[in-house]
């Protein structure tokens, strides 16, 4: 579910390149509350029914999801996220489908609304690093959601757009201190993976280790896509033709769905998989392989995302093929890493 929301929420960002403006940045405003509203009803239906919340990474979501700050004025954050989203939903696809019934009084509270979204979010997300020291990876997409929300409806409203272009300089610090999370995360990742390996098995610990420092990644992955976002409202004409832009969008994505597909499908079973020549006949053997695939992917789709930042006048065609060369790379690589670990 937790992979399904995030490509559902972020994936809407193409609609802005294939719909005309303003129906493209409002249909990807409501699929971002759609997601929302499914990460809050999916906190609170796990509550409610007394369960253990999974975190994708591993982690426990749970110290977050029911610590003394999981209440708002004795109100459940969940119950103020599936209110909040579906507000939003609802507005937007009313301006989507039929705008004149929202006047302009109406859509000034809509974006004062987005703006305390936004700002609560950023609350949160200072509660979970500083007071709690205890990341919730469903937490953090659905600030994510917020935020972007936020900066996206932004757009035609000519005293924001010139506000956060004078930002841009704090947008893109936190641009690099996404790639610094999540590129130098996935490379530590990498490390400790071979490192662990050194005896041709993993342990609950190593695993928990491991894990440990992907919750660094999706934090990463986080500040990167919602600068990447709020550039993007700054400029939409401009980064909508730009090829490094889309490729760097699509890398990005990439990560998502490669590091999800990691962390959700492969690595509980990694205690189990069988890294030795003698135990390849084992039915868990299969899982190996696509494990070192889907870890090379989202690396060299970190480093890919990140050297398109300095790339330019070059056409979209050029950096995409050169972008699948590069995977298909790392792809071959990571195989041979497979059976080089084997065969020793």
């Amino acid at each position: 579910m937790y992979f399904a929301l995030l490509l559902f929420g972020v994936g809407g960002f193409f609609f802005t390149l294939v719909l005309p403006q303003p129906a493209g940045f409002q249909a990807f405003i409501l699929t971002l509350a759609l997601g929302g509203l499914g990460v809050a009803t999916n906190i609170y239906v796990t509550k409610k029914n007394k369960q253990h919340l999974v975190c994708p990474t591993g982690s426990d979501c749970n110290v977050v999801v029911t610590s003394r700050y999981s209440k708002f004025f004795g109100i459940p954050l969940e119950y103020l996220g599936m209110l909040y989203f579906s507000l939003v939903a609802l507005s937007y696809s009313i301006l989507l489908f039929a705008p004149q019934i929202l006047s302009g009084a109406m859509i000034s509270a809509i974006m004062l609304l987005t703006m305390g979204a936004f700002f609560f979010s950023c609350y949160l997300l200072f509660v979970q690093s500083i007071l709690l020291r205890q990341w919730c990876i469903w937490c953090i997409l659905a600030s994510m959601f917020s935020m972007t929300i936020f900066f996206i409806s932004l757009v035609g409203l000519e005293p924001a757009i010139s506000l956060l272009a004078t930002m841009q300089p704090v947008i893109l610090m936190l641009r690099s201190f996404g790639f610094v999370l999540g590129m130098g995360g996935s490379t530590a990742a990498a490390f400790l993976f071979f490192t662990f390996l050194e005896d041709r098995k993993l342990n609950d610990n190593e695993i928990n280790a491991w894990k440990g420092v992907s919750e660094m990644i999706w934090v990463g992955i986080a500040l990167t896509l919602m600068s990447q976002f709020a550039l993007y409202v700054t400029d939409p004409t401009a980064l909508g033709q730009s090829g490094a832009f889309l490729v760097q969008m699509i890398s990005l994505f990439m990560v998502a769905l490669s590091g999800a597909t990691l962390m959700i499908i492969f690595a509980p079973l990694l205690a189990i998989v069988p890294f030795k020549q003698e135990e390849t006949s084992s039915p868990l053997a299969k899982f190996r392989r696509p494990t070192f695939i889907a870890g090379a992917l989202a690396l060299s789709s970190w480093f890919v995302a990140f050297f398109m930042t300095y790339i330019a006048n070059y056409t979209f065609l050029s950096l995409f093929v050169a972008y699948l060369l590069t995977l298909s790379l790392a792809i071959v690589l990571s195989l041979l890493l497979e059976k080089r670990v084997i065969s020793q």
